[in-house]
């Protein structure tokens, strides 16, 4: 809410600013964009940079004020960890990974610290810009068990999302498909007349500690091989208790951090087209 009333006050300094300078004539971009992606999560060890993974996007944009921009954009990134490379023992010993898609449809205001004259010719060289919005995106987090596969964990329900046990409460099942808000900075770059370089660095806080699948605590082994499988009982908990040929981690034990929301973020690089619908070509008599 504080990035949206950030957003709202340059949004009527920029009114104010567009008043003094008369009428403004807005008009479109598009332009794809290649960048990385990178979580903060349970399993992220730190927000280090050994888990980048690439993503790209495009992004339609309509200029119709001299310091704001509305922009239309899809994302397509991936995101993966893995507690076998962490220098955290606790991590280390609980030996969990996972790696997902990340498909995001978003809806973002882009405030350009330098204003836009009147016509797009004559636009700043190089502004400066912060952005904020809504984003709605899906994901599908996947772990690869003994046999070599690769597995969809959320019908697993590694945590005890959909045991039939009356003697404690489990987590209810996630949704795959979620809210998340973007809030980023970056700078434009001015080509020519038509063509523009984007540089961002943009995270998305969400409202799910599933990202990774890990959030809460190990549910009971036996009722999860009795009635989710052996498969899920394998990527519930795949700790160094397990390859010493114990029953591992006792029911309740913590798994991951309620508490912290899982974020990810996408650094990108895009170039953008200006399109004039207003321009016609001059008749000849």
């Amino acid at each position: 809410m504080r990035w949206f009333a950030l957003i709202g006050g340059f949004s009527l300094v920029g009114t104010f600013l567009w008043a003094q300078r008369g009428a403004y004539k807005s008009y479109l971009a598009i332009g794809p964009s290649v960048g990385i992606t990178n979580y903060k999560g349970d399993l992220d060890d730190d927000f280090t940079l050994k888990f980048t993974r690439p993503g790209f996007g495009i992004g339609l944009f309509y200029n119709f004020h001299p310091h704001l921009r509305a922009r239309l954009a899809f994302t397509q990134g991936w995101i993966g960890a893995a507690d076998s490379v962490s220098t955290d023992k606790f991590r280390k010993w609980r030996n969990l990974h996972f790696r997902s898609h990340l498909t995001e449809f978003s809806l973002q205001f882009i405030y350009e610290f330098f204003a836009s004259p009147r016509i797009y010719r004559y636009r700043p060289r190089f502004s400066p810009f912060i952005f904020g919005g809504i984003a709605v995106f899906n994901f599908d987090p996947k772990a690869r068990a003994s046999d070599g596969k690769w597995y969809r964990l959320q019908p697993l329900g590694t945590e005890g999302q959909f045991l039939n046990d009356p003697t404690r409460t489990y987590p209810k099942p996630y949704a795959l498909t979620q809210i998340s808000i973007p809030i980023g900075l970056g700078g434009r770059w001015t080509l020519s007349d038509r063509w523009d370089l984007w540089f961002e660095i943009g995270l998305r806080k969400t409202f799910t500690d599933y990202l990774d699948d890990v959030s809460d605590r190990y549910a009971p082994l036996d009722l999860m091989r009795a009635q989710m499988g052996p498969i899920a009982a394998e990527l519930s908990d795949r700790s160094g208790y397990r390859a010493l040929g114990s029953s591992g981690y006792e029911a309740n034990d913590v798994r991951g951090f309620v508490n912290q929301k899982d974020w990810y973020v996408y650094t990108g690089v895009s170039i953008t087209y200006i399109i004039d619908p207003g321009e016609r070509c001059p008749k000849f008599r």
